[in-house]
């Protein structure tokens, strides 16, 4: 009895479902054609359209193609029957804004990508109401107009350059300074020196910039985001490169003076000690106790006798190699042993600290 009830109520439940779903056709939203369509794959018909066009008089400072799609280098390409696998994301990005200082060097670190940054530098210079006369999202560069001293005959002009972080994820901005008495005019390609002509003006913006970033929580939540400037290369600055067993080593896309400044900030932060240095010889010593953490033991670890005496401390000797534009970071035991972990858990401990 209770099965022939189920079978009764089964058949107008299917025949509801059936109508349902015949009914979601007729109404467009169901069906091939439908606004509830399985749309995987459409993107494959999509057509390039022209730029948009904004009308004279209107400003089109936020426009962008959020989409950008460059031009086909010659040459064989590869060509993928499926898509490759996102690259994965990296942990050492840490969100907020830091304000780097090396001699008369300065820069900005900041914990997201380019894309996420650029269009906030953008509206920086868009709410401080100064003209921006170049920018190239692409190569992350971007000229603000002339800006008049009150008071006196001088103009000032300043460069900013958005560029990948020593990690993947995180960026650096770096601000130039230029000022002349007018003479040239305003349309005239500048050329730009290799270090800002005011120190002072340069810190100060950088100063600004810096502020005005630290306020702007959402640059972390993507909320814009500039595909063309996503375009800058994502690869940072600092590569792990695994070249065998006692062999891991640090890539360092940096000068000789700033990689030196970044390996010791990085070993001090990571609360290894420095037993010696030799600038002039490009070798820090270091002691080395095998462990990501090397502060002191806890209270319970110092009551049941699990001291520093226990751990064991390997010397480790880490050089910095030129090899053309970059640096390489190698270390080896001091005694000449071998300790393949150790080893390589130190240079990934240095490269985690590197801000």
């Amino acid at each position: 009895m209770l099965a022939n009830t189920r079978n009764v109520l089964q058949f107008p439940v299917l025949m509801l479902m059936a109508g349902s779903m015949s009914a979601c056709s007729w109404l467009g939203i169901g069906g091939e054609d439908g606004w509830l369509r399985d749309r995987e794959g459409e993107y494959l018909e999509a057509r390039i359209m022209p730029p948009m066009q904004i009308p004279p008089g209107l400003d089109s400072f936020t426009i962008d193609e959020l989409y950008h799609i460059p031009e086909l280098p010659p040459g064989d390409r590869a060509i993928y029957v499926t898509p490759p696998a996102p690259k994965p994301i990296d942990t050492r990005i840490r969100e907020g804004v830091v304000v780097q200082r090396f001699g008369d060097r300065a820069w900005i670190v900041i914990g997201a990508t380019a894309g996420q940054v650029w269009p906030t530098l953008r509206d920086y210079w868009s709410a401080e109401d100064v003209a921006i006369v170049m920018e190239n999202p692409v190569q992350g560069v971007l000229e603000t107009a002339w800006l008049p001293q009150s008071g006196t005959n001088l103009r000032h002009k300043y460069r900013v350059q958005l560029e990948p972080g020593l990690h993947a994820g995180n960026s650096e901005i770096y601000v130039r300074h230029i000022s002349d008495t007018g003479e040239s005019p305003e349309s005239m390609p500048i050329s730009w020196p290799a270090e800002s002509q005011n120190l002072e003006r340069e810190t100060a913006i950088l100063a600004s910039i810096s502020l005005y970033l630290a306020d702007r929580t959402d640059i972390y939540r993507a909320s814009s985001v500039s595909m063309l400037a996503g375009s800058i290369e994502l690869q940072g600055k600092a590569r792990l490169i695994d070249a065998g067993p006692n062999n891991t080593q640090i890539e360092l896309r940096l000068d000789f003076e700033r990689a030196w400044s970044q390996m010791t900030q990085a070993i001090n932060n990571a609360n290894i000690e420095i037993v010696d240095s030799a600038r002039e010889e490009r070798r820090i010593n270091v002691a080395f106790t095998g462990t990501e953490n090397q502060e002191d033991p806890g209270f319970f670890g110092r009551l049941f006798g699990r001291g520093n005496d226990e751990v064991t401390r390997i010397d480790f000797i880490v050089r910095l190699i030129e090899n053309g534009d970059r640096i390489s970071v190698q270390a080896e035991t001091l005694s000449g042993e071998s300790a393949p972990y150790e080893q390589d858990l130190l240079i990934r401990t240095i490269n985690d600290n590197l801000i």
